[in-house]
């Protein structure tokens, strides 16, 4: 799931998300950025509540909006710092357990060599983090990859991303036979294939929470792993 956007979230669609994530009694849940609208203390803490509610394990990677937008200090200075401190101490991170090897990075940036500082950016030590996390990952297990902004443009998709250090993070995903990828952002849906049929399926979320829609409703997706195949439902 992404895109939960505390700030702008409807509390009748977040009561219900609640309900529906202990409903499906996930392995683990994923969260792929903008927990909050402006980055306020008062979205995260929302954010935190709605987190600590999941008996299930939560994996979590900030997004564009968790950045603090009106706090020009922190915005430049520590922009991760409300999010490792009420979401997760790390921005990087690697989740293991019977099923799966998942790696996540932070794409967010307070500032781009690009008119939308909204888009996203990998660092070459982002790339390296993900092709050395990803070259210890069990052969048993399915290999997935977590960031906020998607790493492919989508058809009918209702904006365009630019993510700097993509192509290059993209080589590894593929190097390394990863499963999937897991993004946000864009508040679309979407399944598509990388490259014909090699290289990871990319699984776009739409928003779970947020009222501000784009094409699509609230939802999330269910990835069902077994032992010859992943099932993906959107």
């Amino acid at each position: 799931s992404s895109d939960l956007h505390f700030g702008k979230a409807a509390p009748e669609v977040v009561e219900m998300f609640s309900i529906e994530i202990e409903r499906q009694k996930p392995d683990l849940v994923v969260l792929s950025g903008d927990f909050t609208q402006v980055g306020s203390s008062r979205e995260f803490k929302q954010a935190r509540e709605f987190i600590d509610k999941i008996t299930a394990p939560v994996f979590t990677i900030p997004g564009n909006h968790d950045i603090p937008r009106f706090n020009t200090m922190d915005r430049f200075i520590d922009p991760m710092k409300r999010y490792r401190k009420y979401i997760s101490p790390l921005v990087d991170t690697i989740h293991e357990d019977d099923y799966c090897y998942v790696v996540g990075i932070n794409t967010a940036r307070p500032v781009l060599p690009h008119w939308n500082w909204a888009n996203g950016m990998i660092s070459k030590a982002q790339v390296d983090f993900v092709h050395r996390s990803f070259r210890y990952a069990p052969n048993n297990k399915a290999r997935i990859f977590v960031c906020h902004h998607p790493l492919v443009n989508v058809q009918n998709a209702p904006i365009d991303t630019v993510v700097w250090g993509s192509t290059d993070l993209m080589e590894v995903l593929e190097a390394q036979q990863v499963d999937v990828v897991l993004t946000g952002h864009i508040h679309h849906a979407s399944i598509l294939p990388y490259k014909d049929a090699r290289g990871p399926v990319m699984v776009g979320s739409a928003s779970a929470t947020s009222t501000r829609l784009r094409i699509q409703g609230n939802g999330y997706n269910i990835i069902r792993l077994f032992e010859d195949k992943i099932d993906i439902e959107l």
